[in-house]
């Protein structure tokens, strides 16, 4: 019989004390596997929606709160801007691009985003069916959206999937389809800028027409005098500006300057998300700390099995040697044995730990929209390292139990006899 028949048949005949130890392993190396591919995750889906997005100006608030709201769509946007302040900003000699966007509508859940071409150039974008809008209400939808070219859609006030607050009277003709990029925009509605500010103008008027059948009749024409021009300032309204610079001197400058000579407010995407992944790295730590701790406490509960297994069968082994097994045949059996158990235990954790990241991505909303949850199911090379981790600790932990059994004192366990 050679050391692997052997280590199985051992295995099969402490399958109890063989579970645990491989559930030990197992647990240890998912920890460590999904904490690893969970952060791995929001930050490449980090990096990949805003790699070609240089800086966000938006109405003054926190800057984190920008950047998530419109380049991530993760979060409320704070205020609007005017579109003048967008046209100061294309003044600027610093800044290559400067996209337009407003926002405040959705369907489904689905953010409704009012912008402009170059909005779909930013994720290089590509039609799996339709075209691009071009009159009047007209949209292209994401991958992710679930529409159909040639759909007409009514959109709602808010965010809100279940928002009540319906634009009945402009529906939205879906002219495209986006092929799948892996970015937000598989979860957004892209139309015209002038769209969503003309849509929210009207909404504004009517909101206002209804408070003001509350008044007195002598005040009516005082508030229509005022009225068409809140609903065009309304409509020269924007959410936020996405920003390309012509160098990297212009991006360490820029932002200072225009926090401090105007009325809005920019943000640098790269710097906003670096302390904000900083930040959770405190539940990345404390996973790989719990992962490190079940690493080590399966590699003593597999040296326990190996020690108590070996004691018990010193008879056996004593037998062994007699019948011409040399002794690192006998050593190799308690390897092997080792390293059937952890390896086991660590392909079950790396399996497991794209199951627990996978998981995790799905069950946040926000995160999904950024990151594609399906690529957390794929093998990493990542797995290769945690595999070969579970097997070391499986070896260290037969290095005694093999020299052990290798030493094995033949006479006088015969002589003994089996106990």
């Amino acid at each position: 019989m050679n050391a692997l028949t052997l280590a199985i048949a051992s295995i099969r005949a402490r399958p109890l004390y063989a579970a645990l130890c491989t559930t030990a392993v197992a647990a240890g190396i998912a920890l460590l596997c999904a904490a690893f591919l969970f952060s791995q995750s929001i930050s490449t889906g980090f990096q990949r929606n805003a790699e070609n997005i240089d800086m966000v100006a938006g109405a003054k608030g926190s800057p984190l709160q920008l950047i998530l709201s419109s380049v991530y769509h993760a979060d409320i946007p704070a205020g609007n801007i005017t579109m003048n302040d967008y046209e100061n900003l294309l003044r600027m000699p610093q800044i290559r691009k400067a996209i337009p966007v407003a926002m405040g509508d959705s369907y489904n859940g689905y953010r409704m985003i009012g912008s402009t071409a170059d909005y779909l150039k930013i994720y290089e974008a590509e039609f799996a069916d339709g075209e691009i809008f071009d009159a009047p209400f007209e949209a292209v939808a994401g991958a992710q959206t679930g529409l159909k070219t040639g759909q007409d859609i009514v959109v709602s006030h808010g965010f809100s999937a279940n928002s009540e607050d319906v634009h009945d009277t402009e529906p939205y003709e879906i002219t495209g389809v986006l092929k799948r990029t892996g970015t937000v925009l598989d979860n957004l509605i892209v139309t015209n800028l002038e769209n969503v500010q003309q849509l929210h103008g009207h909404h504004h008027h009517d909101d206002k027409h209804e408070e003001e059948e509350h008044h007195h009749d002598d005040e009516h024409v005082h508030e229509d005098a005022h009225e068409d021009t809140d609903e065009a300032d309304l409509e020269r309204q924007l959410t936020s500006v996405l920003i390309k610079v012509r160098s990297p001197v212009d991006l360490m400058n820029l932002p200072r300057r225009i926090n401090d000579s105007s009325n809005i407010m920019a943000a640098v995407p790269s710097y906003e998300i670096a302390r904000f992944t900083k930040s959770l790295g405190v539940g990345k730590q404390l996973a790989i700390v719990l992962g490190a701790g079940f690493v080590i406490l399966s590699t003593l509960m597999l040296w326990a099995t190996l020690a108590s297994g070996l004691a018990l069968r010193r008879y056996d082994l004593a037998v062994l040697r007699v019948l011409g097994a040399r002794p690192g045949r006998l050593a190799a059996t308690v390897i092997a044995e080792a390293v059937i158990i952890s390896g086991v235990g660590a392909v079950a954790g790396a399996i497991l730990g794209h199951l627990i990241a996978y998981s995790a991505v799905i069950s946040f909303e926000n995160l999904n929209r950024f990151i594609v949850p399906e690529s957390l199911l794929l093998p990493s090379t990542m797995d290769i390292g945690f595999i070969l981790l579970g097997v070391l600790a499986g070896l260290f932990a037969a290095l005694v139990p093999s020299v052990t059994a290798a030493r094995t004192n033949i006479s006088t366990l015969l002589a003994k006899g089996r106990v």
